[in-house]
């Protein structure tokens, strides 16, 4: 069975990403197949969190398609806008 949990607010500064990032490792500890998304186009601050920060994706070719490979750590595959972007300039 696939299951979705969704950390949102309407309001910044309120601790999505540290709630989001503490409830995937603690999910992916009890064995669970655990993913995580980082969207946040203003403060993507999930690869700080997991220690990526440098972190670039891989791409592997599949058929006539590129897939983006997340990173994997502490059991919890990863992606985020943050490994897109310049971290020194606004999106």
């Amino acid at each position: 069975m696939n299951e979705s949990i969704v950390v949102t607010s309407g309001k910044g500064g309120v601790g999505k990403s540290t709630v989001a990032v503490n409830m995937a490792v603690a999910m992916a500890m009890t064995g669970a197949k655990v993913g995580l998304l980082d969207a946040d186009i203003y403060g993507p601050s999930t690869p700080l969190m997991f220690g990526a920060v440098d972190y670039k994706p891989m791409l592997e070719q599949e058929g006539d398609s590129q897939l983006i490979i997340p990173l994997e750590k502490f059991g919890v595959k990863l992606l985020s806008i943050g490994f897109f972007v310049d971290a020194a300039s606004p999106v």
